[in-house]
Parts: C-alpha cells; sequence; structure tokens
C-alpha cells in the first residue's frame, strides 16, 4: 500500500479523530498559553531571524501562482503527466485553503498577539477581522497540503516531504503567529482535503496520470 493510502486510513479510524481531538483540546486547555508565553520570552522573531524567511515558505499565494502557471506552461507543451501533477497539487492548495480560510472566520480564535497585548483567548466566532482568524493555521495548511500531495505523487520521499513540510508548519509556532494546536489542526485538515481530493479524482478518473500508479 502507497504510504499517503496507509496514513489516511490510519487517520481516518474513529479511535484515532477521537484520540486527535481529545489531543488537541488538552493543547487548547494547558498547553498553548504558557508555551506561546515561554516562546515569546525567547523571541525568536529577533533572536533567529532565518525563521521570519522560512516561514514564508507557507503564502499559499507563492503555490497557487507558480503551481497554476507551471500546469499552464506543461499544457502547451503537451506533457499530460506533469500537467495532471501540477493541476492536482494547485487543486491541493486551493480547496485546503478554503477549508482553513471558513473555518478562521467560523471560529474566529484570537492569535498568541491578542493574548500578549489584551488578553484574549479562545473562540470568538463569525470574526471577519485578522487577528481572531489563528484556528487552523492557513501557512500550515497550505504547506502540508502540498507536501501531502507530493506524497501521493511520489510516495518514494513520503518521510521527507512530510518532514520538511512539518518544520516550515512548527515555524509558525516558534515565532508565536500560531497555537500548537492551530499547526496540528491544519496538519491533520490538510490531510483530510486531499485524501478527499483523492478519492474523488479517482472515483471519476480525473487527472489519472497524476494518480494511476499511487492506487496501492
Amino acid at each position: 500500500m502507497a504510504p499517503f493510502n496507509r496514513l489516511i486510513l490510519v487517520m481516518t479510524r474513529p479511535w484515532v479523530i477521537l484520540a486527535y481531538v481529545l489531543m488537541i483540546t488538552v493543547l487548547f486547555l494547558y498547553v498553548d498559553k504558557p508555551l506561546a508565553d515561554y516562546l515569546a520570552f525567547l523571541n525568536f522573531r529577533v533572536n533567529f531571524i532565518f525563521l521570519n524567511f522560512f516561514t514564508k515558505l507557507g503564502l499559499g499565494i507563492l503555490y497557487m501562482t507558480s503551481l497554476l502557471l507551471a500546469a499552464l506552461f506543461f499544457r502547451y507543451k503537451r506533457n499530460s503527466l506533469w500537467e495532471a501533477r501540477m493541476w492536482f497539487l494547485w487543486l491541493c492548495v486551493v480547496l485546503s485553503g478554503i477549508a482553513c480560510g471558513i473555518l478562521k472566520v467560523l471560529l474566529g480564535r484570537a492569535r498568541p498577539d491578542m493574548w500578549f497585548h489584551g488578553k484574549y483567548y479562545g473562540f470568538y466566532w463569525l470574526q471577519a477581522k485578522a487577528p481572531f482568524w489563528s484556528f487552523p493555521s492557513g501557512h500550515t495548511t497550505t504547506v502540508m497540503a502540498i507536501a501531502f500531495g507530493l506524497c501521493v505523487l511520489f510516495p518514494r520521499y513520503f518521510y521527507i516531504f512530510i518532514l520538511s513540510g512539518f518544520s516550515i508548519a512548527i515555524s509558525r509556532v516558534l515565532l508565536v503567529h500560531h497555537y500548537f494546536s492551530d499547526v496540528l489542526t491544519a496538519t491533520y485538515l490538510a490531510l483530510l482535503v486531499v485524501g478527499l481530493l483523492l478519492w474523488f479524482l479517482r472515483k471519476k478518473s480525473w487527472l489519472e496520470p497524476a494518480w494511476r500508479d499511487t492506487l496501492y
């Protein structure tokens, strides 16, 4: 079985979902605030400048634009395999981004900076302002969607993609732009979106060159 197929199979088992929700709840109640306070004290934004550039690798617009252009380029070159791969990755980013954006607005979780400067913590529901869009992490959703998408396309490098994606994601926590639970939730969201997308494409036989060698 392909590594991504095995991962999605395990992570969608009821007891795993329950355990994951419980872990997120524990982090929210007991870990997120003290961890954020400690990381704010370390002040990696100033003391580890590299992270400020590294974390930008999670910007969704970078991938949306570059993957769209790449898909059009390979269409022009009549390379159906790489065109399908680019469209698949583009859909991974766009669909996960839409799901993440909806959850951000609906849940309205205050960002760590709101805790530091105004003692706002938790969910404030239906918020239209970015300071209340902490949950889930958008950067993490983007980069993990790309990572999971690449795992589908190139299963041999599964662990490299996962570790690379999560290292970018964890920079959001180290820089205190997000809480740890924001990042873990975004990772799970990206996994679900990519898994559902792959299931749908297989069912409809769309973009077949991208996934036909990853059925098992």
